[in-house]
């Protein structure tokens, strides 16, 4: 098997929404959907050798306002259960890396079950200002620094 991401295409929306765990994709934006269109990334991981797509991942450009920076926000990354534990999270999330390298990447309703998943796919933890040590609840942010650029 041969993890080749790409860029995802409006073929590509009713797989997207028939392979994940609540959302509905789009070409076009509309009201409660991930939209191709709105997209910062919207990418697929697909085995090249067969052509079978695998997974796939939604992220979003959120500008910046009030004096703080813009970041990237990480919406969806969804494998088909098939595909799960054989590097194709690892292969979208590194794409994400590589084309937005300078830019902080924030997880969207991260989920807590897969905590130790993110943090080994380079995301860190940010506990909120009031949390206390030890505070296994998480409320705070899963957070992928932006890669500072080497003189």
């Amino acid at each position: 098997m041969k993890i080749r991401v790409r860029d995802a295409h409006p073929a590509d929306v009713e797989w997207m929404s028939n392979n994940t765990e609540g959302w509905t994709v789009t070409v076009e934006k509309q009201e409660g959907a991930a939209s191709l269109a709105e997209a910062l990334h919207a990418l697929i991981a697909e085995d090249s050798d067969q052509g079978v797509r695998m997974g796939w991942l939604h992220s979003s450009l959120q500008r910046a306002t009030g004096g703080e920076p813009g970041y990237v926000r990480l919406y969806e990354l969804h494998v088909s259960p098939a595909f799960r534990q054989r590097g194709v999270a690892r292969a979208l999330v590194d794409e994400l890396f590589a084309r937005v390298s300078d830019q902080e990447i924030i997880l969207s309703a991260w989920d807590r079950e897969l905590y130790g998943v993110w943090l080994k796919l380079g995301f860190s933890y940010v506990p909120e200002p009031d949390e206390m040590s030890g505070d296994y609840s998480y409320p705070g942010d899963m957070v992928r620094p932006p890669v500072e650029a080497s003189s």
